[in-house]
């Protein structure tokens, strides 16, 4: 028994698209515990949270995954289409280099408990990273939406 190619590459691309909606989930979690983190910790006597500099990264978190989650509501309303290959590539993208975005920033905003066993938010950083090399990583990704783009002129 054969198996079809156009079913196969349909049934990775829904694995790639069923990853990053897991990454753009494990994103704003890891952004909603930094948030919530930079309000109860102190340096000098003040949250963490009111420093500026904390608070625009964290306000980048909240862009990119915001940017990334029309792409891959898109991306899911194209798959098994012509544009389904690309779309999906585009949002597993964009969504695995925004979760990573949060992972890191994340911990930043913790500090060394972010390390430890103790605190969740290992188990969150390692699932990312393990999400964003799964069903294709950031690179093999890129090169298909550049061949893609290449091939169909769009």
């Amino acid at each position: 028994m054969a198996l079809d190619p156009a079913a196969a590459a349909t049934a990775l691309d829904r694995a790639a698209l069923a990853c990053a909606a897991m990454l753009l989930g494990a994103g704003e979690r890891l952004l909603e515990e930094s948030v919530s983190y930079a309000k109860i910790r102190e340096q000098f006597g003040r949250p963490v949270g009111e420093y500026q500099g904390l608070k625009h990264q964290l306000a980048n978190v909240r862009v990119a995954l915001t940017f990334a989650r029309p792409l891959l509501y898109g991306a899911a309303l194209d798959l098994g289409g012509p544009d389904g290959p690309r779309s999906v590539s585009a949002a597993k993208v964009a969504v695995s280099d925004a979760a990573d975005l949060a992972a890191r920033t994340a911990l930043q905003v913790h500090g060394a408990i972010g390390y430890t066993e103790e605190h969740d938010l290992g188990l969150w950083f390692t699932k990312v990273r393990a999400l964003i090399g799964a069903w294709g990583t950031p690179r093999h990704h890129r090169s298909r939406l550049a061949s893609l783009l290449l091939t169909t002129g769009n």
